[in-house]
């Protein structure tokens, strides 16, 4: 198979964290739909909807679980799936593509980044909010204001793609955590790189200065969340940690059945896979997909530590 990139484990360590937002519901019910925003590691098919005949349409993405390409960048279900499956709700569909959001929608786009740069690119997390705004202001299911009122809002992951651009560049580490307050503000309002230094790695193959960036950016990102919940008392803010999450699964890759962590399922360096190229016999022993996006194994063990522990949301595995 294809040679990893370490970009996949850059998403992993330095920005997988989620916002999980809550608007005041009554402690008795659930969550009757999900709304979603955030990059390609959320998408499940906007990308795929806006930009026809991507290889995200195609096999070998979706064939682990869904037997077909649906749009999301994996072989199967991504953790925004593993969540609604949680809550006992429908997969969250694609915005873009239309249809029935009565139990939610996704506005989550491959390539989205926090703060917007380019105004060419139009699928930026401001421009989803837009769609989000336009959408609350003329869909008749918003005359009912139970009905936001009881449904999960999951912000991001996002943020990965505005630190990957600095990456990319090759910034130093004092440069690269200058990006990350306008990240988090912008929440809250592609290098690969590979050291010969062992002493660079933890004992998970993992690089130190990476989680230590990711660290930094959860600490920010924390600051904030402590500031909107005295700003909105009334709404239940609740953070899910991707990286511990993710190096428990790490730390114990036998428990998840993963066998293989450090080699691409297909494809690799970032590039796409394709219904030519060579493909994994098994992508549930594999940890990344691509090189750059989690196999639907990964996403499963990460949702896991979310939803039941040890990194659980309680409102999540409490209440529902």
């Amino acid at each position: 198979m294809a040679s990893s990139s370490f970009s996949f484990f850059q998403i992993l360590s330095a920005t997988t964290t989620l916002l999980l937002l809550l608007e005041a519901h009554q402690a008795s019910s659930c969550f009757s739909a999900i709304f979603s925003f955030g990059d390609s590691l959320q998408d499940t098919g906007n990308f795929a909807h806006t930009f026809f005949n991507t290889a995200l349409s195609n096999p070998p993405y979706g064939t682990t679980y869904f037997h077909k390409g649906t749009g999301r960048y994996c072989d199967g279900r991504i953790i925004l799936d593993f969540i609604a499956e949680s809550l006992g709700l429908p997969f969250v569909p694609p915005f873009l593509a239309g249809g029935d959001f009565s139990k939610g929608a996704n506005f989550a786009f491959g390539g989205a980044v926090a703060v917007k740069s380019d105004p060419n690119w139009n699928h930026t997390l401001p421009d989803q909010i837009e769609w989000f705004q336009k959408f609350v202001q003329t869909d008749p299911l918003f005359r009912d204001p139970n009905f936001l009122a009881n449904s999960l809002i999951v912000m991001g992951e996002i943020g990965g793609n505005d630190y990957n651009s600095g990456l990319s560049k090759g910034l130093p580490y004092d440069q690269l955590i200058q990006i990350v307050p306008p990240v988090v503000q912008a929440i809250g309002s592609a290098i690969t790189y590979r050291s010969d230094k062992p002493s660079d790695y933890d004992k998970n193959g993992c690089l130190i200065w990476m989680n230590n960036f990711s660290e930094y950016h959860s600490s920010n990102l924390q600051t904030e969340l402590d500031r909107l919940k005295g700003q909105f008392p009334t709404v239940t803010i609740a953070y899910a940690d991707y990286l511990n999450s993710g190096i428990r699964m790490f730390s114990n890759q036998a428990q998840f059945g993963i066998t293989v962590p450090f080699t691409a399922c297909c494809g690799g360096n970032g590039y796409p896979c394709n219904a030519t190229g060579p493909v994994c016999p098994n992508p549930l022993n594999y940890a990344s997909w691509e090189g750059f996006h989690p196999t639907e194994a990964t996403h499963h063990a990460i949702s896991d530590g979310i939803i039941r522990g040890p990194y659980a949301i309680p409102f999540l595995s409490q209440k529902c």
